[in-house]
């Protein structure tokens, strides 16, 4: 787990804290960069244990981003108490469009790898609404 602080000034997501649950590192890096470029404070998950594990005991986060397959494990339970907590939460994922994925959660938007971070951020947006 590392959190990073979000940047200042204007930014649309600033003073928001977003939980990243990503198992590749790269990818991990770049969605970071873009929710820090937007003013987010960011903290990273890359398994599900670690996921869960946050979910519990910090769900005072303002949104998470979620990667469907972490290392072979799907990422649904941590999603469940994120929803029970509230706390709005999107897939990211390179596995599978919408129809493919689970119905437990037919509210959550989808956002298939590779995401611009304009992308990322304006659906963020959307869900902070």
């Amino acid at each position: 787990m590392l959190a990073l602080n979000g940047g200042e000034g204007t930014a649309p997501l600033r003073n928001r804290h977003i939980l990243l649950v990503e198992d590749e590192a790269l990818v991990a890096i770049d969605l970071a960069y873009e929710l820090e470029k937007a003013g987010a404070a960011v903290t990273f998950a890359t398994t599900l244990a670690e996921a869960l594990a946050i979910a519990e005991i910090e769900p005072h986060h303002s949104a998470a981003v979620l990667d469907i397959n972490l290392r072979g494990e799907e990422v649904y339970p941590a999603a469940e108490i994120l929803a029970e907590n509230g706390v709005p939460f999107l897939f990211c994922t390179g596995h599978g469009r919408r129809e493919e994925l689970t119905p437990r959660f037919p509210e959550a938007p989808v956002l298939a790898k590779p995401v611009l971070g304009r992308q990322l951020v304006k659906e963020l947006q959307k869900l902070l609404c």
